[in-house]
């Protein structure tokens, strides 16, 4: 007899993905699908093109009447009690303290009232929902401190599962100059500004590179740095990438000096092709990335730019053999990373729960 689970997410996309975490989301309910478990989706929104994958949609407030029907209630991002729920993001406490000094967290307090406590109320209630799991998923460990700290759930709860890679193929383009790559769509909090200092202090000691800056705004302010820098021939702006298998394969080396990443999927993606990655101690991907195996790895301290150069510099210089090393290693650390692999893993802790 077919398993009947219950997911509840906040958005539901079968294509077209906004986010990692909406992506993850379809992948795992379509596998789910597949392997004969009769899955209904309780969402606010969804868009659904595809057909036979889903048994039926219903909306968020639909659960708390038709939970007893559910073998099992997985959930995204803790929008209600569940059984299994898979933690994509930080909490509002951890990112606040990450992105703003505390002088602009009190003004925002203040002149943004209605939105700080409605950030607060939805932490609480994730908080609240998240009491209420019987496991919770995390990606990283720097994501299981945060769920342990800020939201008080037991450690023997958390299990740590890094979200599936896509399966690209490697076809290297060799540069003429050592080229990094960064994908910097949310420019500060992928690290974009930390990325022109170091930049700007790599310039100084005449190192010859170019690094391609995924970042579609026309930010003036990030003009005007640029210019301000004296960096704008190291600089490579490029759009949304539709093909994100050209772009790993296009550069050298991936940048992820983000300020907040609780894992960064772009780093096993890099990985996969053979690319090597410098990442800090602050993001998830430092879970995957080894200091000189896969990539290099810079402490997330003041001044943490000149870190970031530091390591952008080393790798640099690094003799063709070690480079070589970091690349093959990079295809090895990520080999078992695949989706078939999360699926079983996923299922393992749902028959934990099922025979309990």
């Amino acid at each position: 007899m077919k398993k009947k689970i219950a997911f509840v997410l906040s958005n539901y996309k079968d294509k077209n993905f906004s986010s990692g975490g909406i992506k993850l989301d379809y992948m795992l309910i379509k596998s789910l699908a597949e392997k004969n478990f009769k899955i209904d989706v309780f969402t606010n929104k969804a868009e659904q093109t595809k057909k036979n994958i889903l048994n039926k949609v219903y909306s968020v407030a639909d659960i708390k009447k038709e939970k007893n029907k559910y073998d099992l209630i997985l959930s995204s991002k803790a929008i209600e009690d569940s059984d299994i729920t898979y933690i994509h993001d930080h909490s509002y406490p951890f990112r606040s303290k990450a992105l703003y000094n505390r002088t602009f967290e009190f003004l925002y307090r203040i002149f943004n009232r209605k939105k700080y406590l409605k950030r607060i109320k939805e932490f609480e209630k994730t908080k609240k929902h998240l009491a209420n799991t019987k496991r919770v998923i995390v990606s990283s460990q720097i994501l299981k401190s945060d769920v342990m700290n800020n939201y008080n759930v037991d450690e023997n709860k958390i299990i740590i599962l890094p979200p599936p890679i896509n399966k690209y193929n490697i076809s290297k383009v060799k540069n003429e100059l050592f080229t990094f790559g960064i994908s910097a769509v949310g420019f500060e909090r992928k690290g974009g500004f930390t990325l022109l200092k170091s930049i700007k202090i790599l310039k100084k000691y005449k190192k010859n590179f170019k690094v391609k800056i995924i970042y579609p705004s026309n930010n003036y302010y990030v003009k005007f740095l640029i210019n301000l820098y004296g960096i704008k021939d190291y600089c490579e702006f490029l759009p949304i990438q539709k093909n994100m298998e050209y772009f790993y394969n296009s550069i050298d080396c991936l940048l992820m000096p983000s300020i907040l990443e609780p894992f960064g999927m772009v780093a096993t993606e890099a990985l996969s092709v053979g690319c090597p990655v410098i990442t800090g101690t602050n993001c998830g991907a430092a879970d995957i990335v080894k200091n000189n195996y896969n990539g290099l790895v810079y402490k997330y301290t003041k001044h943490y730019e000149k870190n970031l150069a530091k390591q952008m510099s080393k790798i640099m210089d690094m003799q063709p053999e070690k480079l070589d090393d970091l690349r093959k290693n990079a295809i090895l650390s990520v080999q078992n990373q695949g989706e078939m692999s999360f699926i079983e893993k996923y299922i393992e802790i749902m028959q934990e729960i099922l025979n309990l």
